[in-house]
Protein backbone atom coordinates (compact mmCIF):
# COMPACT_ATOMS: atom_id res chain seq x y z
CA UNK A 1 0.00 0.00 0.00
CA UNK A 2 1.30 3.19 -0.98
CA UNK A 3 1.02 6.10 1.04
CA UNK A 4 -0.09 9.59 -0.23
CA UNK A 5 2.86 11.20 1.34
CA UNK A 6 6.38 9.83 1.40
CA UNK A 7 7.95 8.76 4.89
CA UNK A 8 11.48 8.20 5.45
CA UNK A 9 12.74 5.27 6.90
CA UNK A 10 13.80 7.11 9.80
CA UNK A 11 9.97 8.37 11.02
CA UNK A 12 8.57 4.90 9.78
CA UNK A 13 11.11 3.98 12.65
CA UNK A 14 9.97 6.52 15.03
CA UNK A 15 6.18 5.91 14.18
CA UNK A 16 6.58 2.42 14.91
CA UNK A 17 8.63 2.58 17.97
CA UNK A 18 5.65 5.34 18.91
CA UNK A 19 2.92 2.49 18.36
CA UNK A 20 5.06 -0.45 20.27
CA UNK A 21 5.47 2.30 23.30
CA UNK A 22 2.04 3.70 23.49
CA UNK A 23 0.77 -0.42 23.36
CA UNK A 24 2.57 -1.15 26.07
CA UNK A 25 1.61 1.64 27.97
CA UNK A 26 -2.62 0.33 26.98
CA UNK A 27 -1.16 -3.22 28.23
CA UNK A 28 0.51 -1.39 31.55
CA UNK A 29 -2.99 0.27 32.17
CA UNK A 30 -4.70 -2.89 31.58
CA UNK A 31 -2.82 -5.22 33.41
CA UNK A 32 -2.37 -2.35 36.63
CA UNK A 33 -6.46 -2.43 36.22
CA UNK A 34 -7.16 -6.20 36.36
CA UNK A 35 -4.64 -6.53 39.39
CA UNK A 36 -6.28 -3.53 41.25
CA UNK A 37 -9.89 -5.14 40.51
CA UNK A 38 -8.31 -8.72 41.62
CA UNK A 39 -6.78 -7.23 44.61
CA UNK A 40 -10.44 -5.81 45.42
CA UNK A 41 -12.20 -8.80 44.84
CA UNK A 42 -9.58 -10.68 47.17
CA UNK A 43 -9.80 -8.06 50.17
CA UNK A 44 -13.82 -8.33 49.98
CA UNK A 45 -13.39 -11.78 50.22
CA UNK A 46 -11.37 -11.73 52.99
CA UNK A 47 -13.96 -9.53 54.58
CA UNK A 48 -16.36 -11.67 54.01
CA UNK A 49 -14.68 -14.44 55.15
CA UNK A 50 -14.30 -12.62 58.45
CA UNK A 51 -17.62 -11.66 58.87
CA UNK A 52 -19.10 -14.73 58.39
CA UNK A 53 -16.45 -16.65 60.51
CA UNK A 54 -17.10 -13.98 63.33
CA UNK A 55 -21.01 -14.79 63.10
CA UNK A 56 -20.11 -18.89 63.04
CA UNK A 57 -18.40 -17.97 66.39
CA UNK A 58 -21.00 -16.25 67.80
CA UNK A 59 -23.85 -18.65 66.57
CA UNK A 60 -21.46 -21.51 68.58
CA UNK A 61 -21.10 -19.08 71.43
CA UNK A 62 -24.91 -18.82 71.36
CA UNK A 63 -25.60 -22.76 71.43
CA UNK A 64 -23.44 -22.26 74.62
CA UNK A 65 -25.20 -20.09 76.19
CA UNK A 66 -28.59 -21.48 75.35
CA UNK A 67 -27.36 -24.46 76.64
CA UNK A 68 -26.28 -22.79 80.11
CA UNK A 69 -29.47 -20.86 80.13
CA UNK A 70 -31.49 -24.54 79.83
CA UNK A 71 -29.57 -25.77 82.27
CA UNK A 72 -29.71 -22.84 84.61
CA UNK A 73 -33.69 -23.16 83.98
CA UNK A 74 -33.71 -26.90 84.71
CA UNK A 75 -32.07 -25.97 88.56
CA UNK A 76 -34.55 -23.29 89.59
CA UNK A 77 -37.93 -25.16 88.33
CA UNK A 78 -36.46 -28.00 90.17
CA UNK A 79 -35.43 -25.93 93.40
CA UNK A 80 -39.06 -24.33 93.34
CA UNK A 81 -40.52 -27.44 93.21
CA UNK A 82 -39.22 -27.68 96.62
CA UNK A 83 -40.94 -24.40 97.57
CA UNK A 84 -43.89 -23.48 99.95
CA UNK A 85 -47.28 -24.54 98.30
CA UNK A 86 -49.47 -21.76 98.42
CA UNK A 87 -49.18 -18.34 95.79
CA UNK A 88 -50.32 -15.79 98.64
CA UNK A 89 -48.14 -15.38 101.68
CA UNK A 90 -50.86 -16.44 104.23
CA UNK A 91 -51.71 -20.06 102.59
CA UNK A 92 -47.98 -20.33 102.10
CA UNK A 93 -47.50 -19.50 106.08
CA UNK A 94 -50.07 -21.63 107.16
CA UNK A 95 -49.13 -24.48 104.84
CA UNK A 96 -45.63 -23.59 106.89
CA UNK A 97 -46.80 -23.58 110.35
CA UNK A 98 -48.81 -27.40 109.39
CA UNK A 99 -45.58 -28.52 108.56
CA UNK A 100 -43.79 -27.79 111.16
CA UNK A 101 -46.39 -29.27 113.25
CA UNK A 102 -46.27 -32.48 111.73
CA UNK A 103 -42.30 -32.53 111.93
CA UNK A 104 -42.74 -31.82 115.55
CA UNK A 105 -45.48 -34.59 115.90
CA UNK A 106 -43.18 -37.50 116.38
CA UNK A 107 -41.04 -36.64 118.38
CA UNK A 108 -43.51 -35.78 120.91
CA UNK A 109 -43.01 -31.67 120.63
CA UNK A 110 -45.99 -30.12 120.92
CA UNK A 111 -45.65 -26.45 119.35
CA UNK A 112 -46.91 -23.93 122.18
CA UNK A 113 -46.21 -20.90 120.42
CA UNK A 114 -47.11 -19.86 116.85
CA UNK A 115 -47.16 -17.48 114.70
CA UNK A 116 -47.07 -16.31 110.71
CA UNK A 117 -44.48 -13.46 110.58
CA UNK A 118 -44.02 -10.56 107.78
CA UNK A 119 -42.67 -12.09 104.17
CA UNK A 120 -39.26 -11.11 103.33
CA UNK A 121 -38.50 -9.56 100.19
CA UNK A 122 -35.53 -11.72 98.73
CA UNK A 123 -35.82 -9.78 95.21
CA UNK A 124 -37.07 -12.58 93.48
CA UNK A 125 -38.89 -14.95 95.84
CA UNK A 126 -40.93 -13.67 98.97
CA UNK A 127 -39.92 -15.45 102.22
CA UNK A 128 -42.12 -16.50 104.33
CA UNK A 129 -41.16 -16.70 108.21
CA UNK A 130 -43.00 -19.01 110.33
CA UNK A 131 -42.07 -18.86 114.71
CA UNK A 132 -42.64 -21.47 116.64
CA UNK A 133 -41.94 -22.01 120.23
CA UNK A 134 -41.85 -25.38 122.31
CA UNK A 135 -40.24 -27.10 124.90
CA UNK A 136 -38.47 -30.28 124.52
CA UNK A 137 -34.67 -32.41 125.44
CA UNK A 138 -31.88 -31.09 123.51
CA UNK A 139 -31.50 -34.25 121.63
CA UNK A 140 -35.37 -33.57 120.72
CA UNK A 141 -34.01 -30.54 119.38
CA UNK A 142 -31.49 -31.69 117.12
CA UNK A 143 -33.89 -34.11 115.81
CA UNK A 144 -35.95 -31.49 115.27
CA UNK A 145 -33.43 -29.63 113.32
CA UNK A 146 -31.77 -33.01 111.44
CA UNK A 147 -35.90 -33.04 110.35
CA UNK A 148 -36.06 -29.79 109.34
CA UNK A 149 -32.59 -30.00 106.84
CA UNK A 150 -33.89 -32.78 105.15
CA UNK A 151 -37.92 -32.00 104.70
CA UNK A 152 -38.25 -31.96 100.57
CA UNK A 153 -39.64 -28.35 101.33
CA UNK A 154 -36.74 -26.11 101.31
CA UNK A 155 -36.14 -24.28 104.58
CA UNK A 156 -34.38 -21.75 106.13
CA UNK A 157 -33.89 -21.44 109.98
CA UNK A 158 -33.43 -17.67 110.37
CA UNK A 159 -33.52 -17.64 114.12
CA UNK A 160 -33.10 -20.14 117.08
CA UNK A 161 -33.76 -18.41 120.96
CA UNK A 162 -33.00 -21.47 124.01
CA UNK A 163 -34.00 -20.97 127.44
CA UNK A 164 -33.26 -23.05 130.33
CA UNK A 165 -36.44 -23.89 131.92
CA UNK A 166 -34.94 -25.03 135.13
CA UNK A 167 -31.32 -24.42 136.47
CA UNK A 168 -30.86 -27.35 138.63
CA UNK A 169 -32.18 -29.27 136.40
CA UNK A 170 -31.77 -28.06 132.62
CA UNK A 171 -33.13 -31.44 130.50
CA UNK A 172 -35.46 -29.44 129.07
CA UNK A 173 -35.47 -26.32 127.53
CA UNK A 174 -37.44 -23.73 126.06
CA UNK A 175 -36.76 -23.17 122.14
CA UNK A 176 -38.47 -20.12 119.81
CA UNK A 177 -37.24 -20.95 115.93
CA UNK A 178 -37.99 -18.87 113.21
CA UNK A 179 -38.29 -21.19 110.17
CA UNK A 180 -38.45 -19.46 106.55
CA UNK A 181 -40.13 -21.19 103.74
CA UNK A 182 -40.25 -19.07 100.31
CA UNK A 183 -42.98 -18.48 97.31
CA UNK A 184 -42.60 -17.06 93.70
CA UNK A 185 -43.66 -13.32 93.73
CA UNK A 186 -47.25 -12.79 93.41
CA UNK A 187 -47.64 -10.93 90.14
CA UNK A 188 -48.64 -7.38 90.33
CA UNK A 189 -52.20 -7.21 88.69
CA UNK A 190 -51.91 -3.62 87.96
CA UNK A 191 -49.11 -4.61 85.51
CA UNK A 192 -51.22 -7.79 84.56
CA UNK A 193 -53.78 -6.14 83.81
CA UNK A 194 -51.66 -3.54 81.87
CA UNK A 195 -50.34 -6.17 79.76
CA UNK A 196 -53.69 -7.77 79.05
CA UNK A 197 -54.70 -4.43 77.71
CA UNK A 198 -51.57 -4.08 75.53
CA UNK A 199 -52.36 -7.62 74.27
CA UNK A 200 -55.64 -6.87 73.13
Amino acid sequence: MNLPFNVSEREKKFVIVGGIIAFLIIIFYVMSWYAQIREDVRNYSDSRFFMIEKQLNKMSERDVLQKRVGILMKEIERKEKAFLRGDKPPVAAAALQKLLKETAAPLNIEVKLERALNPVDTEFYLGIPVEIGFTASTNKLKDLLYNLRKSPVFLTVSEIKIRVTRVNNPTSIYTTLVVTGFIKKPEDQGTVNKEAKNAA
